[in-house]
């Protein structure tokens, strides 16, 4: 069986739905040592095509510290059914500036409220940061149509 071409474009169309569909997904970072972590993450696309990615988190999280060793991240995102699943690779930068995150803020209220009330419970938590992921690789696969490999994107 011969897979589908998908051009540049209709993989970054299709990205996009299953990210605006779904909002939670995997964030992982790599610390110090070495050591990845996975961590669910609300991601909203920022502007036009796929470019970045915008995700909010409080303060005193660990995967601060672990940007602050290495900016490389990933994002697993999956549309309901599993059928479609997008791979995002990119460098981000943690934006001190609350509002410059405001795409991410609207979904993050509904889907993240009961952790970020916990976090809020701790003092050093009250304050959240923005964080900016500027994606250089976009995976896409649709096993479910024929794409059992992924559509591979640079940007």
């Amino acid at each position: 069986m011969t897979e589908p071409e998908l051009t540049d474009d209709q993989v970054i169309s299709a990205a996009r739905l299953v990210i605006a569909e779904q909002f939670v997904g995997v964030m992982t970072t790599v610390d110090a040592a070495g050591t990845p972590h996975a961590r669910w993450m609300g991601g909203a696309v920022e502007g036009e095509g796929l470019s970045s990615l915008l995700a909010v988190s409080a303060r005193g999280a660990r995967k601060l510290d672990q940007l602050a060793d290495n900016a490389s991240v990933c994002w697993l995102f999956s549309d309901s059914h599993n059928d479609e699943v997008v791979t995002l690779i990119g460098m981000a930068t943690i934006l001190e500036e609350q509002t410059l995150a405001g795409p991410a803020w609207d979904a993050v209220q509904n889907a993240t409220k009961k952790y970020a009330m916990n976090l809020l419970s701790e003092a050093e938590n009250l304050w959240f940061v923005g964080i900016k992921t500027t994606v250089t690789q976009i995976e896409y696969m649709n096993p479910k149509q024929g794409l059992t490999h992924p559509v591979v994107v640079t940007l």
